[in-house]
């Protein structure tokens, strides 16, 4: 079976390669991170350009509040219509990096402060995010989700984050590694948990009749996760 590589850069900087039947087309891919230090936490998306005015328009109806620069990119604020939350975008060249807030829009300062406290950059392979030196802050988690039309979702999180997802008893075997069902309560049938040499992920199978269960699972014995060694 032919396959395609996803070759992927995190927000840390870090790689990772996705192998993937070639005859399942990838939707999109969303890397994930999140910042503590302290009482501080928040995080973070990157979506590729474009993901800002979809989430405004098909997640939360949201308006434009208010346009800022920092670090000589432009940051929209918007505010959903019912006022439950807000988000914040900085626009790259090639991604977009989001965070989502509670309630109605945040002051200027607080936005300016959050987005000055990161250096941040943009290529054509992914967008790098890290916090100043000086914050003290460090990463609590970093994933990727790639959704696969028709077939489901991959939630890859990164190495240092995922050792806890792998149980103590052996799994069934796929063609590049070891496959469980998850331990999640009332979705075990549709979630298992994919270990490979180099790479852990959540596997959740979609639920449409555009494909049948045997190939969703044949799409998933195809799975290869593979990070970078440092």
């Amino acid at each position: 079976m032919a396959t395609q590589r996803l070759r992927l850069v995190a927000p840390s900087g870090d790689r990772v390669t996705v192998g993937l039947s070639a005859a399942a087309p990838v939707s999109h891919v969303v890397a994930g991170v999140r910042f503590v230090g302290g009482s501080f936490g928040t995080g973070f998306q990157i979506g590729p350009r474009g993901y800002h005015d979809f989430a405004c328009t098909h997640v939360a109806p949201a308006e434009t509040r208010e346009r800022l620069v920092v670090h000589g990119r432009e940051v929209i604020v918007a505010e959903a219509r019912d006022g439950q939350s807000s988000l914040a975008t900085l626009i790259g060249t090639y991604h977009e990096l989001m965070t989502v807030y509670a309630g109605p829009a945040p002051r200027r300062d607080r936005v300016l402060a959050l987005f000055g406290s990161l250096r941040i950059e943009d290529h054509a392979g992914g967008m790098t995010v890290v916090p100043q030196t000086a914050t003290l802050l460090d990463s609590a988690n970093e994933h990727f989700v790639v959704v696969v039309k028709d077939h489901g979702a991959l939630s890859i999180p990164a190495p240092r984050h995922a050792a806890g997802l792998i149980p103590r008893h052996a799994g069934a075997r796929t063609k590049h590694g070891e496959v469980w069902k998850s331990a999640y309560a009332g979705d075990s049938a549709r979630s298992f948990v994919l270990g490979c040499p180099a790479g852990v992920a959540e596997v959740h199978l979609a639920d449409t009749a555009a494909k049948t269960e045997r190939q969703r699972l044949d799409w998933l014995d195809e799975i290869d996760v593979a990070w970078d060694r440092r």
